[in-house]
């Protein structure tokens, strides 16, 4: 296999349930890390059990977000360890305002340190919504537009191609906000049915990991980084605690905090050159009152005796 040529980077620091049964010693396999990323409800989740082979992430349906926290699951697969971060909602303006503190966002960083070798964005077979692109612009802004170089669509509702293709599906598709992000995430689609079992799940879960490993080994197996990334990892063996609030801390400054400061001092600067551009016109404005105010002073002042 091509990707057995690539060194093998150094384990997750901060752990990862490996649940199944390794046929060969974890050290022997090479890393293939993933995130799920997409708005609530779309089969996050159950996308993660799918592709783990077993259910290790809460899944049902449910009114209100079932995931709370970040979690790491992983699994073998065709020599590869494959570790799979399942996250709460972390992209949309809903999400970041239940993660004030950013430390739901800091826990991805370093569930999935030194970084992922692909982002799966999940959304549902013809669902595309306001949300969901919501959802991409909020991966965008945590992890950096380069991120979706490394991602991959996955559609979950698998059955309701009713056998037709998924390529056929997108192009003929009339939502070009869809057809936009799949061409920023270089084409690379696939879809589940997240209820199939056995060998048909199998089936599924390897074409998408196949094509991961793909993506993968464009990049030399080189994972997605950025210097909170680094930061991360340079603290792998220092206390998992320290590190999730100096890691929440750098997401806060680079992202939220940031961003909030730039945008103030952005209306600012406008309100300083609208009043800059705006005094001529005040002056000529105050000019013209004042010589009316002294016109209708003396037309009211009494004459002389």
């Amino acid at each position: 296999m091509g990707g057995r040529k690539m060194a093998r980077d150094e384990e997750n620091a901060y752990g990862s349930q490996d649940l199944d049964d390794q046929q060969q010693p974890l050290a022997q396999e090479l890393r293939l890390r993933l995130i799920l990323a997409g708005r609530t409800g779309v089969g996050k989740s159950a996308t993660g059990n799918s592709i783990l082979g077993h259910r290790l992430f809460p899944s049902r349906l449910a009114a209100t977000p079932v995931t709370r926290s970040c979690a790491l699951g992983s699994r073998s697969w065709a020599g590869w360890r494959v570790e799979v971060t399942d996250t709460p909602d972390l992209f949309t303006a809903q999400g970041r305002h239940a993660d004030p503190d950013c430390t739901q966002r800091a826990s991805c960083y370093l569930l999935s340190a030194p970084g992922p070798h692909a982002l799966l964005l999940v959304t549902q077979l013809g669902r595309f919504t306001a949300q969901d692109e919501e959802a991409a612009r909020g991966v965008r802004e945590l992890f950096g537009a380069g991120v979706l170089a490394r991602a991959v669509v996955v559609f979950t509702r698998r059955e309701d191609l009713e056998g037709g293709s998924l390529h056929d599906y997108v192009r003929a598709t009339d939502n070009r906000a869809l057809r936009a992000l799949v061409a920023e995430c270089g084409g690379r689609v696939c879809a589940l049915d997240n209820r199939a079992e056995g060998a048909e799940r199998d089936a599924q879960v390897g074409e998408l990991l196949a094509l991961v490993e793909r993506l993968a080994l464009e990049h030399d197996g080189a994972p997605f980084t950025d210097d909170v990334y680094g930061l991360a990892w340079a603290r792998r063996h220092a206390r998992p605690e320290d590190t999730l609030r100096l890691v929440a801390a750098r997401l806060a400054a680079r992202g939220g905090l940031g961003r909030g400061w730039r945008r103030e001092w952005g209306r600012g600067r406008r309100w300083l050159e609208a009043a800059r551009r705006g005094w001529p016109l005040a002056l000529l404005l105050l000019g013209g009152a004042l010589l009316l105010v002294l016109l209708l002073l003396q037309r009211v002042a009494p004459g002389p005796d």
